[in-house]
């Protein structure tokens, strides 16, 4: 374990607010008399069952064991909910419990919009030349349709999928959205030429279905454009705390290296992508991707990132400080 901070005290490390403790609540009962169910699993990408334990709760305060694999450094939740808990977890208590509003909202919904525009941006800037009108664009788990909706503007075909019921109703009912709920199982009979899982994949049970039916579904020409949190970003989105960044929703916890090995695997190469993470993936070639192991690395950068957490705060307050300062000596100077 990280540090005796990370043992399952069930204290949250965020201000809760009352929608969102009211959740929480919902979920240890549920957990509590076994209408949410757990079950063991391995490392997706190198199937090992190697591992060292991580945490034992997440930053609301729930119960969440995450280990780290031993064999190739991705975390991961172990044990997690089955996929019949999370469809429930995911259509009642994730978006109360995430957000802390009960239904979705025209703020989050542009929020989500924005989102979208930089999403387009960064794939267009990686293909200067290509055409965007009339391309099929994919959303796993699209939740308002937001990011959709910019895509739509340009002239794009969408089609958005997610396990929430009222926010996809949002969508629909208020921007004429094409979403549906469930998973991407979904889309089988739209060929998308552009895939995206912007916070989406960490969520996922079952990566090697899921990537697999990618290959299905998608041409040979298709862009996957994949966002997650960014297990080495912790330092620059999370205040340098390792418990901001863990949430019970998260079954995976992805490096750039940690999704490249996962996608390396099922023949998919990176194009580009950032430590933030934000990256795009196309089909390859090679069938023969050697697993990189940065166990050690991870480790190493968890730790550090729990050791030094207080210099975050005392950064913040000297930058306050500084600016402060200036401003009053200023106005001594110029009196």
């Amino acid at each position: 374990m990280i540090s005796n901070r990370f043992r399952n005290d069930k204290k949250p490390v965020l201000k809760l607010n009352k929608i969102q403790l009211k959740a929480k609540q919902e979920v240890e009962e549920k957990v509590s008399n076994k209408q949410y169910v757990f079950e063991n699993c391995f490392c997706p990408i190198c199937n090992s069952t190697e591992s060292e334990l991580i945490s034992e709760k997440d930053r609301y305060g729930l119960e969440y064991r995450v280990v780290i694999c031993k064999d190739c450094g991705l975390v991961y939740t172990n044990p997690r909910m089955t996929q019949e808990s999370y469809n429930k977890f995911y259509d009642t208590e994730y978006r109360r419990l995430y957000i802390g509003t009960e239904t979705a909202t025209e703020d989050f919904f542009r929020k989500q919009y924005t989102h979208g525009k930089q999403i387009f941006n960064f794939i267009k800037s990686t293909f200067t030349d290509k055409k965007f009108a009339n391309l099929n664009v994919l959303e796993v788990g699209c939740g308002a349709g937001g990011i959709l909706q910019y895509f739509k503007e340009q002239g794009c075909n969408v089609l958005g999928v997610d396990l929430g019921n009222e926010y996809l109703e949002f969508g629909r009912v208020n921007y004429g959205l094409n979403l549906k709920h469930g998973t991407i199982n979904e889309a089988s009979n739209f060929k998308p030429d552009i895939v995206i899982y912007s916070h989406v994949i960490e969520h996922i049970l079952d990566l090697n279905y899921e990537l697999l039916l990618l290959k299905k579904l998608c041409p040979n020409n298709a862009i996957f454009y994949i966002e997650v949190p960014g297990l080495k970003n912790i330092d620059r989105n999370y205040k340098m705390d390792v418990l901001r960044y863990l949430q019970n929703a998260h079954t995976y916890h992805f490096s750039l290296l940690s999704l490249t090995n996962l996608f390396g695997k099922f023949g998919f190469s990176l194009k580009k992508g950032t430590n933030a993470v934000q990256s795009i993936f196309l089909f390859s070639q090679n069938e023969n991707y050697k697993i990189i192991n940065e166990y050690p690395e991870i480790y190493k950068y968890l730790k550090k990132m729990d050791q030094r957490r207080f210099l975050y705060h005392l950064n913040s307050n000297y930058k306050l400080i500084k600016k402060i300062s200036t401003k009053i000596f200023a106005k001594k100077i110029y009196k």
